[in-house]
């Protein structure tokens, strides 16, 4: 399993739906200026999952990598959550589509 963070990733905020992006390690650290939980997750393009580590400092992988289904549900319910409609029809090829598709969205 790879070691490195293949960006950009996904910070999964625990019991809520809404998702960050991490475009490189200097926003990812900007993330970590929030309050980070060790129920908290990174996902990256490769959907590698990550554990926080001191509060978002340091993040180890897992061990797991996150079904693409899963992730598609995220990120359907991320979309649901900003007023997107029709987010049941969201679908993508791979965990890299599903991830860019957050990461370059406009901002709402």
């Amino acid at each position: 399993m790879n070691t490195f963070l293949d960006y950009p990733a996904l910070l999964i905020w625990h019991g809520d739906d809404e998702l960050s992006s991490a475009y490189d390690s200097a926003s990812l650290k900007a993330l970590s200026e929030n309050v980070i939980t060790e129920d908290d997750r990174l996902v990256d393009s490769q959907g590698v999952c990550w554990l926080s580590q001191d509060g978002g400092q340091h993040w180890q992988p897992s061990g797991q990598v996150m079904p693409l289904d899963q992730l598609v549900a995220r990120v359907q319910a991320h979309y649901a959550q900003l007023g997107q409609c029709c987010v049941g029809k969201i679908q993508f090829k791979d965990r890299a589509a599903a991830i860019k598709s957050v990461a370059t969205a406009p901002e709402n």
